[in-house]
């Protein structure tokens, strides 16, 4: 194995060190080695074919490490695409208050315990929910068939910015009418799909070596832009829009649904992408603080790209409220009005796709983990191409919804309609009612030690919220929806 994928023996956490105790079940019948092939082929590995010896585990290299991937897999259209759309939609400072109490007091414990369950089992979605409670299983089978769903559009919508990001490097920005007018959607879309089996074809480490690269230039690259629109566009209006909440729109439920939708969304919770992240977490990473690292890194970028974003809609005199196409039609009109338009767009659509193609690299990973360990039979390549052959196969009918089709459910394209139902209330629902099977399913004292928290009532803090705020969260929703 290379050196960036380094292997972790069981029992490491030695009395005094300062790091997490060890695992109380986590004994392997062969330790952990450097392999070569645990580079590339054993992508995906059970705990059961580790503890026989068939297979070595596979591991980050660091916490660092840990923390930029899974920051990469969130931060994609999840904060630079979804969340100025939210924001415009929902209320600018109103909805931005809301989002930081849902990721504070409830996004952090639940990605926590996510992540905990993940090593723990260290296994797929589906083997980590199994292994705290055999009918539990069904709860992994829904998230991963969740993530496939948000996938088949989220690679949509990648494609798009890998499109525009061509073209304005070419000549003029598309206009987003014409651009999906044909077939350049679809076309996108699968280029996407294959560019994304690519990176997975290379394992955890490819992921790895792909954030430890794009994380930086993207985090450079948006303080730059954030930096440039607030100097040429309307700072003013962008700061009264972000940071001055109206705080009369407090009750209304529509913007807190909204608001733990994106954060549950950019957290990527309820998705397996932390379970299975996690699934490769080496023993001394202390798990409480990378999740703090993670929602700091997520929030930052969010709050970044609306810096970087609006000031350049309100200076041009346009809606904030543009909706799923604010990216590809407000943003272009606003680099133009702005002067600097050859020179931005290329810039912020070549941010945008990487961003975006991390995060599909995440959710197609939850995918792959489960196909690998579920299907004994499949290879970790061939696992691949058959989780990015259904999410190609999913997502046509999004792609072909902005093509001249025009595939439509109830008037509405069939992309915008499967975001707002499954990106937001399937979400929130998903990860609810997960976190609180997982927080039941162990004693706190359990998490306590999985976790690597010191403070016993802490832990009991952390796993009470994941006890009781989820039912509390999905009977406030039920009575308003009401």
């Amino acid at each position: 194995m290379s050196e960036s994928m380094a292997s972790e023996g069981p029992g490491a956490e030695g009395q005094g060190t300062g790091r997490p105790p060890a695992f109380e079940h986590e004994h392997v019948s062969r330790p952990r080695q450097r392999h070569a092939q645990a580079e590339t082929a054993v992508s995906d590995v059970s705990r059961t074919a580790a503890e026989q010896g068939e297979q070595p585990y596979t591991v980050w290299s660091s916490e660092r490490a840990f923390v930029l991937s899974v920051s990469a897999a969130g931060v994609g259209l999840g904060n630079l695409w979804r969340f100025p759309t939210m924001v415009g939609e929902n209320g600018g400072a109103v909805f931005l208050l809301c989002y930081v109490l849902a990721v504070s007091l409830f996004a952090v414990p639940f990605a926590a315990l996510e992540i905990a369950a993940g090593r723990l089992a260290h296994g797929s979605t589906i083997s980590s929910f199994q292994r705290m409670g055999r009918r539990l299983v069904v709860i992994g089978l829904a998230v991963v068939l969740l993530t496939l769903i948000i996938d088949s559009y989220y690679f949509v919508v990648t494609g798009w910015t890998l499109g525009y990001a061509l073209e304005s490097s070419l000549g003029a920005v598309p206009d987003f009418l014409t651009f999906t007018g044909g077939y350049a959607s679809a076309s996108y879309f699968l280029v996407t799909c294959v560019l994304v089996a690519g990176v997975l074809f290379f394992g955890v480490s490819g992921i790895e070596s792909f954030a430890r690269i794009m994380m930086p230039a993207l985090m450079a690259a948006i303080v730059g832009l954030a930096i440039f629109a607030l100097a040429t566009g309307d700072a003013g209006r962008t700061a009264a829009f972000l940071f001055m909440p109206d705080f009369a729109k407090l009750g209304d439920d529509s913007v807190w649904r909204a608001a733990f939708g994106q954060a549950f969304y950019s957290l990527t919770i309820g998705q397996g992408y932390l379970i299975t992240y996690g699934s490769y977490l080496p023993q001394r990473v202390n798990v409480a603080r990378s999740v703090l690292s993670i929602a700091s890194v997520n929030s930052i970028v969010a709050v970044l790209a609306g810096l970087a974003i609006f000031p350049l809609v309100f200076a041009a005199g346009l809606d904030p409220a543009g909706g799923s196409a604010l990216a590809f039609t407000t943003l272009p009109k606003a680099f133009d009005h702005n002067g600097f338009g050859n020179l931005l767009a290329p810039v912020f659509f070549w941010l945008f796709f990487l961003a975006a193609f991390s995060s599909c690299i995440g959710g197609a990973k939850v995918i792959v983990a489960a196909v690998r360990e579920q299907v004994t039979a499949v290879g970790s390549r061939l696992a691949v191409v058959l989780s990015l052959g259904a999410i190609a196969l999913l997502g046509l009918p999004s792609a072909l919804s902005y093509s001249k089709l025009d595939w439509r459910i109830d008037g509405v394209p069939v992309l915008d309609f499967v975001d707002r139902t499954i990106g937001t209330n399937a979400v929130i629902t998903v990860a609810l009612v997960g976190t609180c099977a997982l927080a039941w399913a162990n004693p706190s004292d359990h998490w306590q030690r999985q976790l690597g928290l010191r403070s016993r009532w802490l832990a009991d803090a952390l796993v009470w919220s994941g006890r009781a705020a989820p039912p509390l969260i999905l009977a406030a929703g039920f009575l308003q929806l009401t």
